[in-house]
């Protein structure tokens, strides 16, 4: 792997490449060295690229999001990627998704288990209106594309009924269907509803039983989620009390940057 160094910010905001001096860090150091270096620095080098707990860590880590949104994820990066998307911290994640729908962040990713089974942990670890909105629509975006044909999807991660409980809970009755979160919600629970395809297992048919319930609960007026999905799920808290901003100089140069 290459790593360069980092010189200045082009006309257009991207990150450029120095292209004076030394540009590969190999040239600077043995691959051993530089291995060593990395190994003794890695709290700090982690907490730069994925730290929210501080104000300089925010600033630090909105850097190399921007960059990575100029690298583009692939399937050897996407990772990075997911871990970024799982600090849940609004500054970080703008810069990484930029102007693009987050629904998209990872469809260029072949569905595996890793991934999907990593989507039903976010959802399972966060409350209705404690994560950020484009976090929630990327999670939401593994999971629909990974089912978009649902025996496909089972088949790489069989998901369970506290799965789909934990992607129901986002549904917010209040809210218009076609809202983006309800409609990515709603849509995949549409998918698990027809589970079964190729074979009618017993499982397969509580999870479409389940889904179809879940969506049901939504559309009909009669009807409450609280008598569907565990009502300790549905409990709402705010995200913005715990969460950290860049420094305001910081914020203040990127604002200038994007104008």
């Amino acid at each position: 792997m290459q790593l360069y160094f980092i010189d200045t910010l082009d006309d257009t905001g991207d990150i450029g490449i120095c292209k004076k001096g030394l540009k590969n860090m190999q040239e600077a150091f043995p691959f051993e060295e530089m291995d060593s270096i990395i190994h003794q620095n890695r709290d700090i080098i982690l907490n730069g690229i994925f730290g929210t707990a501080t104000t300089m860590e925010v600033g630090s880590s909105m850097s190399f999001a921007k960059y990575l949104r100029h690298v583009g994820i692939t399937s050897r990066n996407y990772l990075l990627f997911l871990k970024i998307i799982e600090t849940n911290n609004k500054w970080v994640v703008d810069e990484l998704i930029g102007n693009k729908d987050p629904r998209l962040l990872f469809s260029v990713i072949k569905p595996n288990r890793f991934l999907i089974e990593r989507a039903f942990d976010l959802l399972a670890a966060w409350h209705p209106g404690q994560i950020y909105s484009k976090v929630l629509l990327s999670v939401l975006g593994i999971v629909e594309y990974s089912y978009h044909r649902s025996d496909d999807g089972y088949n790489i991660y069989p998901l369970n009924i506290t799965d789909l409980q934990n992607l129901g809970k986002f549904l917010d009755p209040e809210v218009d269907q076609l809202d983006n979160t309800n409609a990515s919600i709603l849509e995949i629970l549409d998918r698990m509803s027809q589970l079964g395809e190729y074979d009618r297992s017993s499982s397969k048919i509580n999870i479409s039983k389940q889904a179809f319930n879940i969506r049901d609960g939504y559309f009909d007026n009669t009807k409450n989620l609280t008598n569907i999905i565990p009502e300790v799920l549905l409990i709402h808290l705010k995200r913005e009390d715990v969460e950290i901003s860049p420094t305001k100089d910081f914020f203040d140069f990127t604002s200038k940057i994007k104008k």
